[in-house]
């Protein structure tokens, strides 16, 4: 909280002021992002996409879908999980443009999504190093609410968190499992179960 006042001194009025704003109604936008790795410290960005949410519904048509430019570390490791290859990538734009069109899409609406630490932590390294901020978005991490309602309605049992797993659980189909639109729209999708089950 202290970190994104200061942020919202250092940058409200800037280009990206309106990022720092009260989030507008109640449409969310689900993020997921695909890498060359686990490592948030040293991991590219390969693709991001963001599907937004927004009257009870997914908007999957207006989904941003992005690859970026090759990265340096792709790797046959990384290939296999996400399907990307090189060549694939021959269209991708630079890492600092796409995030720029991310931003722009976003904006304030809070971020839905699994494990959203690992996508912010390889975000925000970059945000920082091109705009020195992260993003301030408010976060709904999907795993906490999952966790709840299964402590809810199990509260002797420890919830089994694979994400393919929890889709099951919630009858959501999972589509295009590693790829940043397909993880997003799951995404979203497990979001709206689980917010019409609180």
């Amino acid at each position: 909280m202290l970190k994104r006042l200061v942020q919202r001194r250092r940058h409200g009025k800037g280009p990206y002021g309106h990022l720092f704003a009260a989030p507008p109604g109640d449409e969310v936008m689900a993020l997921d992002c695909e890498t060359t790795g686990l490592n948030t410290r040293t991991a590219e960005l390969v693709s991001v996409a963001a599907v937004p949410v927004s009257a009870g519904r997914v908007q999957a048509g207006a989904a941003l879908d992005l690859r970026m430019a090759r990265p340096a570390s792709l790797n046959g490791e990384s290939i296999c999980i996400h399907g990307l290859r090189g060549v694939d990538l021959h269209d991708g734009v630079p890492v600092e443009e796409g995030l720029r069109h991310l931003l722009d899409f976003i904006g304030n609406r809070p971020l839905v999504g699994w494990c959203l630490d690992f996508d912010l932590g390889i975000i925000n390294r970059y945000l920082r190093a091109s705009l020195g901020f992260d993003l301030p978005n408010p976060v709904i991490e999907l795993s906490d609410l999952y966790r709840r309602r299964h402590h809810y309605r199990n509260p002797e049992s420890l919830p089994d968190l694979r994400f393919e797993r929890v889709a099951g659980e919630l009858g959501v189909p999972v589509i295009g499992r590693h790829s940043a639109r397909g993880d997003a729209t799951t995404a979203a999708l497990m979001y709206l179960k689980l917010k019409s089950e609180s």
